[in-house]
């Protein structure tokens, strides 16, 4: 009980009116139908990860939902009437180990100081009986103590029988003070009987805690304790202002089979959110419906691993602190036989930098006390106050204010710190690993499961952190993935869809003069693309099909695609005079001189001096004369004909060979799926092929 319910009577340095603003958040504030993040439970490791995660990545939504109208789960605080008027006062976990680092450093960021807790005088005990122990050693507990947890959870040779041996049995072998300390933890650290509880829960505190039992209650209120100013109340407070928190949201359902995660909670409300993170108390999982249903040995977890004590937990306020100025340090110890009170136990929470100003703060005490059965809270009242007086000897001994709590009746908590039962399964303590992950996106954290500190406000922080880095690793990969998801994008841009320079702009519905019409075109194929595309630009190509593919020091006018239409066709005048005819693609052109063309095909290849006559292309008054030459021309109605002088090598009558013939029918199936230089180069392999047969015939 003593790391999360350990002692609470700290005063808050502010009065209830200056509750964060973060306190009180309606659901008509929230807008976001799916978030990011959405963290259950606004306990310390909840507002840890929520708060991570927010400060890392700011730009992410994250939602916090708290079944209370407060934050700080198990760190409970309550307003009381002190010396100094009304205050926020601790009623839960308070008491900061020196080795709780992560909390330190949280606290350290939230500018919250702290100050070691006062011993000022003696302690009192008062106990009616006294019980005989055995002699033995405690080297078992120092042996836990310097074990890694990791290596205890995953020993089965370390582990043993101590999953079946309870802690009464185990204390029966120690000596008289190192069983009174295990006997003593039991009942401030873990308000748990020691019959009900495994043995290898206080082995799993001694390796979490790296301590022995001495060790740990005294980092727990037995004198070397810290504390914050204002309470841990004033800790958590401030750790909310900020998150976006929806309060008297109790979550009944959470499933993880779907995408987005869903979240129900009991007054009807559903929320979606990318990444879940639960962050309360193992015992209260079975408050809700977890989908899918978590495999078999965390179920035993659940089933196995809770409170089991039923103390109140009070707080008293008074006007000074009388029990120093009797040279008392606060520090009681009261048992009785005949009840209903059977067991107290005080500390001294004053905040204070040493007993001689100490009174000039508010002062309490806070404390731990067992009942036989239930009594009105009058009753309870009167018993805490006539038990530290009885114990003080003080005559007079009036508490302003006094405020308590049983967390093993509150279903939100149902209990402290949760205790290990015996025979509880060994496959089930692997789960004691700061975090479990239910399917994919949904992740049980909390201080109850921490591999550091475990049950304490250290081991809360330290779940809390680590749970938030998985999930922001899990956001950082997802987003990642989904760069090239095809999310449609509608743009209002108007788009000219112009796919090749090569596509003069009378193709794209502009012909005989007409007007460029644009259309508004609606960009949808990927979210990669920006949403505004501008106009894409002209340039000037010249392509290898006009015949330019030469160094040819002659300017030529520059063809711009993606034009508009120009009032009369262009002239074409190239230095090697071959017009550009051969596909209905390029826009007609009107009838032009030429100049002469001298081709390889024609014979022609060797230089001569002679001049042949110029001929019109495609002019059907243009007559051949066939026997001239002997070769009739009849290719391409677009090469024109020319007389060869040079026919000695050349065997005009032969006819092709068969791999001439078969290399063209392979070059015509293929023409439907070639390029343009594909297709060229093919045939030029071609005549090549040809004019080598008529050259051997």
């Amino acid at each position: 009980m003593f790391r999360w319910c350990l002692l609470i009577l700290c005063v808050s340095a502010q009065t209830p009116s200056q509750q964060p603003a973060s306190a009180n958040i309606s659901s008509s504030n929230i807008q976001q139908s799916i978030y990011d993040v959405i963290v259950v439970g606004a306990g310390l490791t909840g507002l840890t990860a929520a708060r991570n995660i927010q400060q890392s990545r700011p730009g992410l939504s994250v939602l916090v939902l708290e079944a209370r109208g407060q934050v700080g789960g198990r760190v409970r605080y309550a307003t009381m009437q002190t010396r100094n008027g009304v205050e926020f006062v601790d009623t839960g976990s308070q008491f900061i180990s020196p080795t709780d680092t992560e909390l330190l450093a949280l606290i350290q960021q939230l500018n919250v100081r702290t100050t070691q807790q006062l011993t000022c005088g003696n302690n009192t005990v008062f106990q009616q009986t006294r019980r005989k122990k055995r002699q033995s050693s405690v080297q078992m507990q120092q042996q836990w103590s310097t074990t890694l947890f990791a290596d205890l959870i995953n020993s089965p040779e370390l582990i043993g029988n101590l999953t079946n041996t309870s802690i009464s049995q185990m204390s029966q072998q120690l000596d008289p003070a190192d069983s009174d300390s295990v006997n003593r933890l039991m009942q401030t650290f873990f308000d748990a009987p020691g019959e009900q509880v495994s043995e290898i829960q206080l082995a799993l505190t001694c390796a979490s805690q790296n301590a022995t039992a001495v060790e740990i209650l005294r980092r727990f209120g037995h004198g070397q304790s810290l504390l914050a100013q204002g309470g841990m109340n004033e800790v958590v407070r401030r750790l909310a202002d900020g998150l976006l928190i929806e309060y008297s949201q109790r979550v009944v359902s959470v499933n993880d089979a779907t995408f987005p995660a869903t979240i129900q909670t009991s007054n009807g409300r559903r929320f979606s959110a990318r990444q879940v993170i639960v962050a309360v108390p193992i015992p209260t999982l079975e408050n809700i419906d977890l989908v899918p249903t978590p495999e078999a040995p965390f179920q035993q977890l659940i089933q196995n691993y809770g409170p089991t004590g039923h103390a109140y937990y009070f707080t008293m306020s008074f006007q000074r602190p009388t029990w120093r100025l009797n040279g008392r340090s606060g520090k009681v110890i009261y048992t009785s036989t005949s009840g209903p009170l059977v067991w107290l136990t005080t500390f001294d929470t004053t905040f204070a930098q040493s007993c001689d100003n100490s009174t000039s703060a508010s002062s309490f005490l806070w404390g731990i006390a067992h009942f036989t059965y239930d009594v009105p809270f009058e009753t309870r009242k009167r018993l805490y106050t006539q038990a530290i007086m009885y114990s003080l000897r003080f005559a007079d001994f009036s508490p302003l204010d006094v405020s308590d709590s049983n967390f093993a009746n509150d279903d939100l908590a149902k209990g402290t710190i949760p205790t290990l039962r015996l025979n509880i399964p060994m496959e089930s303590l692997k789960y004691l690993n700061d975090f479990h992950t239910l399917y994919q996106n949904v992740h049980i954290a909390t201080a109850d499961i921490a591999s550091n500190s475990l049950g304490t406000m250290n081991g809360a922080v330290h779940s809390g952190t680590s749970v938030s880095n998985y999930v922001l690793q899990m956001l950082a990969a997802a987003d990642d993935q989904n760069i090239l998801r095809d999310t449609p994008i509608e743009s209002t841009t108007p788009y000219v869809y112009s796919t090749s320079s090569h596509y003069p702009p009378g193709i794209l519905g502009v012909r005989n003069n007409e007007p460029s019409t644009r259309s508004s075109f609606q960009y949808e194929t990927s979210s990669q693309y920006p949403v505004t595309v501008e106009t894409p630009t002209t340039t000037t190509i010249r392509h290898f099909s006009f015949g330019n593919l030469d160094n040819s020091t002659n300017e030529e006018p520059a063809v711009l695609y993606d034009s508009a239409p120009q009032e009369a066709p262009p002239t074409l005048n190239y230095s090697t005079t071959f017009a550009y005819s051969t596909s209905s693609v390029m826009p007609p052109v009107e009838p032009i001189e030429t100049t002469t063309l001298r081709h390889f095909s024609n014979g022609n290849l060797e230089n001569t001096t002679a001049q042949s006559p110029a001929v019109q292309r495609d002019d059907p008054a243009v007559v051949v004369n066939q026997q001239q030459n002997g070769y009739v021309y009849s290719t391409s109605t677009h090469y024109p004909i020319q007389l060869s002088s040079n026919r000695n090598s050349v065997n005009f009558r032969a006819t092709p060979s068969p791999e001439v013939v078969q290399q063209l029918q392979q070059v015509s199936e293929n023409a439907s799926n070639s390029t343009s230089l594909q297709l060229a180069s093919s045939l030029t392999q071609l005549v090549q092929s040809l004019l080598t047969t008529l050259r051997l015939q």
